[in-house]
């Protein structure tokens, strides 16, 4: 009978299968595993099988954080640390019997199925397949574990994957601990790569056997199936609480609920695919349904039990359904009220103290059925006010403006707006170095909205504490200046308060009965800020030094080694040394053996007989047998069995080749193995000529071997006036080429690399990038240097690249230019690092800066003269383009304006400018300066609500497209908006004199759209002069020699516009990508080229597919040029298309996503499927095999082409900007 069964449910549409069962196949460790394949008919109706996305994990994880000061630097969020993860969308239905047939249709609708029937057609030992398609996932869960024999069970949807050592390390575990679960980390992947679950990161933190939810309540948060390992006779037992598909992580939620007890292993073992979540809970039968299955959990359980789900389930749950209701008919509120008041009626009053002060609010107001009110509240804590909600103190106690405080008329009891068990210490780290033989740790702490403007205001106490024993040992701190908590900690920030810290350590301290031994202590800060007393253990390191704190010998052989625990806390380490290495070296005589030999120093050492290997996080073990002569030992490890064990999966972003190497005792005890800073480190080559056997020495000394890929190692490093210059070792011999890519979005730049022998040198300017848009510096953020290593096959594979260990204290180096300051350093020891630093000078950045700037200082400005200048500005400073340069352009070109002083916003440097124009920095003192003296402003962009228009400004809005979407008050849904959005547009728009207008068409629109009451030019785009100018073809000539474009090939320009719910942070949007660049370069790339242009809201880079098929012309600073060169336009609801018309060449839309876009993001202003000048096409196929018939395509839609052009394009002649500038400027 097989130990475990392995269920896999699969949609018969799943075109992901054989992915999953590869997976299986791939499982060690396990013998006996029987795998049982179930289909799931697809569902007619998709949102039947959907479920709430994970909000921790999705665009709008920032919902879940109340205050602006929660969640940061591993604060708890709203749910109080239980980010909830969920089975999102497991079906991925596919299209309904009611639509159209045809063989490719129904090809696609059971290729699922048609995977699992070969699969089993010549099965691997222990596969079934379950022919009959079950009616839901629960039943197909059912039916497989009937059908199933083995004592443990894993479920598994047929979209996700298992890391290979999945299995054996879960079910070790569980052969272990006799827990009834075993459960592990998830990684999520999309066609991109694979990146660790943000939700599960803080869940999985550290290893626990046999806990459970009542001990380590943040497990609430794992509600996925996937992860886990389940004994059957505990599954088995389980009660049937009748939950559909929509409710499986409900599911999840009961079973750790009755499990006695847990494994939580920090390990990733399931791989979880990306996949769109379409519940909808704003619609009432969705909205019916999880606030029934929620208060029927909730029925399930007594005592603490419910009290702890209730309180978590109010602050998530609940919540993620109130969220939706400003989406919700009024028939859906009123069910709301019903169901929600039904569920609190059971809710004990402590459980609802207990809760945040906005889950109060929400809550009281859901009590009263004030919907007026909690929308209102709704729309609050979906916005920026969220951040800026002030704490004031009433008496002795502590109270946050949130909505409707102290508003008599509304009645809210004050006390639902208390804080203070939401003012949690923050605190950072920023500095640990040995002085005079003390550990000095420094850094910055306090309580959100409470700085400690004045000295008094703030006190500190610091202990060294035992993690064993708890015995607590006072250590001095002070308490210091410093700059606030979220800028840099210069002199010249800002703003300074007393909220620094540095704590001076005697290790002596340390000692017990006045002896070294071996232990480990962390440090305590008690901070008492205005008679608040909050405890926190020193931890959250910023990148560089602090990640890589020194060790220090303190006594003969006794050292103490400070290091930084998985949940980034200080761990100080006494550590009497027992055994260390003396000399290490691949013997190459037969089959490459790694040999470690080394000498004993203390007991219990010398009782060892073998060399543990473990390799982290503790996914396998390796043991050889030790040589044992006098007080020396060696051991031989063969490389290729180290290399056969290395991890390499989700697109290699998830690596398991390092190795925690140590000597165990016949008793089991485990010595670790120190590794001198006098023995060298070394890279052996493993023979094949990509992988390596590195010895290297951790952070805090001891010996560690990593097996796998060989990596680059920086040895060296220096900058040459502005160029950074890396040398270092590379031990394989694949071809290399180094580059640096961004961290938090997907943008790479090529370093330059020169090989010789096993040596490199490499060289990068990053103040001087070049670009379409000319030569920028790199952008401010983070990359991390990378190596891209070509395969025989012709593949590559992205290598990170390391910092030698000796190498790594010299760090870090820096760069300072005029413009920003770029540092090479390291993140978390041996990871290389270039930080690239903001163009904003250090008293300008902060949010009290801003502040000071906005509320002081422009102020003050306008009261000087205005003077004779005209600033210009494009997408917020992103460009130089669009009808703002053609107006620019204009005045140029007339003798009483060329040497007029003319100005151009720039944010952050990406933008190149002619020498007759002043650079003014976004958000810089001349940006304040500017706006409040300039004579003339033209923008095409909103402006900030503080801006006001003073007697003798001009300002003319060009805006930047015609109206598809709809725009300004016509937007019915505001998301992420404050409250008074509305409000503030009316202002804004009365700062305006003149609104430029690209048609008749667009004129009322405008009007209505944003209540102008001023003057509409109706000229026509100034931008589109450029299809009228007689330098056109000379313009597209140029163009093409510019970006290098073949002359024999048609160019298809592909640029659609910016989802508003598909975002990294606000302002930074995703690339969507919908387009399959390598079936498109299979089928078009011998005759096409492909132009690639990025929204310039969007920060990810263009993936670049084939041979000179793809460019990504993002960054060319003007599209209207583009348009001139492309044969084909490809977008969706960007505005482009009205200009694009002007050439009368061929359009598609790529509308993927038109039904969500349409009625739920922003609304189209007329009938976009019936006017539009090309066909709205769904899949990538579909623009694929419109391309491949353009001719066909332009001639079927000649007559709708001519009247989209005579509706929205009657008054482009070449002459637009002649009007807006004599209209607007006249003659001087």
């Amino acid at each position: 009978m097989p130990k475990l069964s392995v269920i896999v449910t699969f949609d018969v549409t799943e075109p992901n299968l054989q992915h999953c069962l590869d997976s299986l196949y791939r499982q060690s460790g396990i013998e006996g595993t029987e795998i049982v394949l179930v289909p799931v008919r697809a569902q007619a109706d998709p949102a039947q099988s959907a479920v709430p996305a994970a909000p921790a994990d999705g665009p709008n994880a920032s919902e879940a954080v109340e205050s602006g000061e929660n969640g940061e630097n591993g604060e708890e969020t709203e749910n109080g640390g239980m980010d909830l993860v969920t089975e999102d969308d497991p079906d991925d239905a596919g299209t309904s019997p009611d639509d159209e047939g045809g063989e490719s249709v129904d090809t696609a609708r059971s290729e699922g199925l048609a995977t699992a029937r070969e699969a089993v057609a010549d099965p691997a030992p222990g596969l079934t397949l379950l022919d009959e398609p079950a009616p839901s996932h629960a039943a197909a869960r059912a039916r497989g574990t009937r059908a199933s024999t083995g004592d443990y069970l894993v479920f598994l949807y047929g979209a996700d994957a298992l890391v290979g050592y999945a299995l054996s390390y879960l079910v070790g575990s569980l052969d272990a601990s006799g827990a009834d679960i075993a459960t592990g980390n998830v990684y999520r992947f999309n066609e991109l790569g694979s990146r660790q679950s943000a939700a599960h990161r803080r869940i999985f933190a550290d290893e626990r056997t046999a806990t459970d939810v009542r001990a380590t309540p943040s497990l609430l948060g794992d509600r996925i199936l996937g992860n886990k390992v389940w004994r059957r006779s505990f599954w088995e037992g389980l009660p049937d609480l009748g939950f559909t598909d929509s409710d499986t992580d409900l599911l999840a939620v009961r079973a750790l609920f009755a499990a006695r007890s847990v494994d939580v292993l920090p390990a990733p073992v399931l791989l979880r695919r990306d996949r769109e979540d379409r519940t909808d809970l704003s619609e009432i039968t969705a909205m019916t349904r999880r606030l029934t299955a929620i208060a029927t959990l909730s029925g399930s359980l007594s005592g603490t039990d419910r009290e702890l789900w209730d309180a978590g389930a109010l602050k998530s749950d609940v919540r993620a359904v109130l969220l939706r209701l400003d989406d919700a008919s009024d028939a859906a509120w009123e069910r709301f009220f019903e169901l929600a008041n039904a569920y609190l009626d059971n809710v004990g009053r402590d459980v609802l103290a207990g809760l945040s002060a906005l889950q109060r609010l929400n809550y009281y107001l859901v009590r009263r059925r004030q919907g007026e009110r909690l929308l209102e509240t709704i729309t609050f804590q979906k916005s920026v006010e969220l951040k800026k909600a002030q704490v004031v103190r009433r008496g002795l106690h502590y109270y946050i403006r949130y909505p409707f405080f102290d508003d008599s008329a509304a009645g809210v009891p004050r006390e639902i707006y208390r804080i203070e068990p939401e003012l949690k210490v923050r605190q950072k780290t920023e500095g640990v170095e040995w002085r005079d033989g003390r550990l000095l740790v420094r850094g910055r702490v306090g309580l959100p909205h409470l700085r400690a403007r004045r000295r008094w205001q703030q006190h500190l106490v610091a202990f060294a504490v035992h993690t064993e024993t708890g015995r607590r040992v006072p250590v001095p701190v002070k308490v210091r200046r410093a700059a606030e908590y979220r800028l840099p900690d210069v002199a010249d920030a800002a703003r300074h308060d007393y909220g620094g810290f540095e704590i001076a350590l005697d290790p002596s301290r340390l000692r017990t009965s006045g002896q070294w031994r071996a232990a480990e202590w962390r440090l305590e800060l008690v901070v008492i800020n205005r008679g608040l007393v909050r405890r926190r253990t020193v931890g959250n390191p910023v990148a560089g030094q602090p990640e890589r704190p020194p060790y220090h010998r303190v006594a003969g052989d006794v050292w103490v080694r400070p290091a930084w625990n998985a949940k980034r806390e200080l761990i100080i380490a006494v550590d009497p040394e027992r055994a260390r290495v003396t000399r290490h070296r691949v013997d190459y005589s037969g089959r490459p053996e790694l040999e470690i030999t080394g000498e004993f120093v203390s007991p219990p050492a010398a009782e060892s007989h073998t060399m543990r290997l473990r390799r982290l996080p503790g996914t396998a073990e390796l043991e050889y047998p030790l040589r044992i002569e006098g007080g020396c030992f060696s051991a031989r490890v063969p490389v290729a069995e180290l290399l056969n064990h290395a991890v390499d999966e989700g697109r290699g972003q998830l690596r398991q080749e390092q190795w925690e190497v140590g000597l165990r005792t016949v008793d089991g005890t485990l010595v670790p193995l120190v590794l001198p800073d006098e023995a060298d480190l070394a890279a052996y080559p493993a023979g094949d000529g990509h992988h390596e056997v590195a010895v290297q020495r951790t952070s805090t000394g001891y010996l560690r071997v990593r097996a796998g890929w060989g990596r680059p190692a920086v040895r060296g490093a220096e900058w040459s006036g502005h160029e950074l210059v890396l040398s270092g070792y590379y031990a394989a011999h694949s071809e290399m080429e180094l580059l640096f890519k961004a961290r938090g979005h997907d943008e790479e730049h090529r370093v330059p690399t020169v090989r010789d022998g096993t040596t490199f040198r490499a060289s990068f300017s990053p103040a001087e990038i070049e670009t379409l848009a000319g030569t920028v510096p790199l952008p401010a953020g983070t990359y991390q240097l990378w190596a891209r290593v070509r395969l025989a096959c012709g593949d590559s594979s992205d290598i990170a690249a390391e910092l030698d260990a000796d190498f790594v204290r010299s760090l870090p180096l820096q760069l300072t230019t005029p413009e920003r300051t770029f540092t090479f350093t390291d993140s978390g020891f041996d990871t290389p690092v270039l930080k690239v630093g903001s163009d904003l000078r250090p008293e300008e950045r902060g949010t009290f800066a801003q502040r000071q700037l906005r509320e002081v200082s422009y102020p003050a400005m306008r009261q000087e003269s205005v003077r004779e200048e005209i600033l210009f500005d494009s997408f917020t400073g992103r460009q130089f383009s669009d009808s703002p340069h053609s107006v620019y352009t204009e005045l140029r070109s007339r003798q009483e304006w060329a040497d007029y002083p003319m100005s151009w916003l720039v944010k952050d440097g990406q933008v190149t400018l002619p020498p007759d124009l002043t650079r003014v920095r976004h958000n810089g003192t001349d940006f304040y300066e500017s706006l409040a003296r300039c004579r003339y402003l033209v923008t095409n962009s909103r402006q900030p609500a503080w801006f006001t228009r003073r007697p003798g400004q001009t300002v003319v809005q060009t805006w930047h497209g015609s109206m598809l979407k709809r725009i300004g008050f016509d937007i019915e849904n505001i998301r992420g908006k404050s409250r008074d959005y509305h409000e503030k547009l009316a202002w804004e728009t009365q700062q305006w004199d003149y609104l430029v207008s690209p048609s008749p068409w667009a004129t009322p629109i405008l009007r209505r759209a944003f209540r102008f009451d001023g003057e509409i030019l109706e000229t026509g785009y100034p931008r589109n002069d450029i299809f009228f100018s007689p330098e056109r073809d000379a313009i597209a000539a140029r163009t093409r020699r510019r970006l290098g474009l073949p002359d024999d090939k048609k160019v298809i320009l592909y640029a659609p516009t910016w989802r508003d719910d598909k975002y990294y942070t606000r302002g930074k949007h995703k690339l969507d990508l919908h387009l399959d660049l390598r079936r498109m370069y299979a089928k078009l790339g011998d005759d096409h080229v492909l132009l690639v242009r990025r929204h310039p809201r969007v920060v990810d880079s263009v993936p670049i597919v084939g041979t000179d098929f793809v460019y990504d012309v993002s960054l060319y600073p003007e599209i209207m040029e583009l348009f001139l060169v492309t044969d084909i336009l490809v977008t969706d609801y960007s505005s482009m298309m009205f200009d694009f018309a002007n050439t009368g060449r061929p359009m598609l839309f790529f509308t993927y996503d038109i039904e969500s876009y349409r009625d739920d993001l922003r609304g189209f202003y007329f009938d976009f499927e019936e006017t539009a000048p090309g066909p709205l096409l769904l899949e990538s196929d579909d623009v694929i095999g419109a391309l491949a018939d353009i001719d066909g395509v332009a001639e079927s839609y000649r007559e709708k082409y001519r009247a989209f052009t005579d509706q929205f394009c009657p008054l482009d002649d070449g002459n637009a900007a002649a009007r807006v500038v004599d209209r607007v400027f006249g003659r001087r």
